[in-house]
């Protein structure tokens, strides 16, 4: 087997092809090394304002779940809440 067919069965290997249906198609914009890095940069801080925004309304929300399972009565071994089991009644 010569060289050239042992690279090609290497590329074969290392290659995934896709068939579908419909043409793939994305809008591609040439940037420069600078727009880059002020897109990363705005990136980020957008990502970090979603973050500082996100963090107290999951703690509020984390709050009332724990206040609303304060309030529901606690299930004994039975499965039945304390007073209906102490009392006997249903």
């Amino acid at each position: 087997m010569s060289n050239m067919d042992k690279e090609k069965k290497a590329l074969e290997k290392a290659t995934t092809i896709y068939e579908t249906g419909e043409i793939i198609t994305a809008k591609v914009y040439k940037v420069s090394h600078e727009q880059k890095e002020e897109l990363d940069r705005l990136s980020a801080e957008r990502h970090e304002k979603l973050l500082e925004e996100a963090i107290p309304k999951i703690r509020e929300r984390y709050e009332q779940l724990v206040k609303l399972r304060q309030q529901q009565p606690k299930i004994d071994d039975g499965g039945k809440p304390p007073s209906d089991s102490a009392n006997g009644e249903r």
